[in-house]
């Protein structure tokens, strides 16, 4: 009998012990700061005409385009901009900027304002506004593609020109 009481104390000890095991829990806690991207990028850093003789005209330079990739994910509507810092130049020499024009196209869903024969200014010029979905278009970005035209004026004195041409995005 004590045999048995034994080992039903031994079951229910064990079993006892199995429903009442002590369990304890800790939190942490995680966190991580997404950043704001607001990028642009071009393809060519340099654009060449070559040589061209007074009163010659280039179009469609470079032949591919320049693609200027916008990025961001900062939730609101964008705007690319174009611009050059001071017209054509070589020494005292100056092709006016009215010789010197802009055209393209986006692959983006917004507004393109380029008519095919803009003139570039010194001033900031509307190009593109962004579309739906644009305002984060994380991780191609909008791809927009723009070419020029350079016309040398038949009077135009021999030189090496010179001008830096500026894509701009703001938000």
């Amino acid at each position: 009998m004590i045999r048995k009481i034994s080992a039903i104390l031994a079951v229910v000890l064990i079993s006892g012990s199995v429903a009442f095991a002590a369990s304890v829990n800790q939190q942490a806690t995680f966190t991580v700061a997404v950043s704001s991207v607001f990028e642009l990028g071009i393809d060519y850093g340099l654009v060449d005409f070559g040589k061209m003789k007074p009163g010659d005209t280039k179009w469609n330079m470079p032949s591919s385009g320049i693609t200027i990739t916008a990025k961001t994910n900062n939730g609101k509507p964008w705007y690319l901009k174009v611009s050059n810092d001071s017209p054509f130049t070589s020494g005292s020499d100056v092709i006016q900027n009215s010789n010197f024009m802009w055209s393209g196209w986006s692959d983006g869903s917004g507004v393109w304002y380029g008519t095919g024969n803009d003139k570039i200014a010194t001033t900031p010029t509307l190009v593109y506004a962004s579309g739906s979905g644009e305002d984060n278009n994380l991780p191609d970005g909008t791809n927009n593609h723009m070419k020029f035209k350079l016309a040398v004026p038949k009077n135009q004195r021999p030189g090496s020109y010179i001008t830096t041409v500026k894509f701009t995005m703001t938000e």
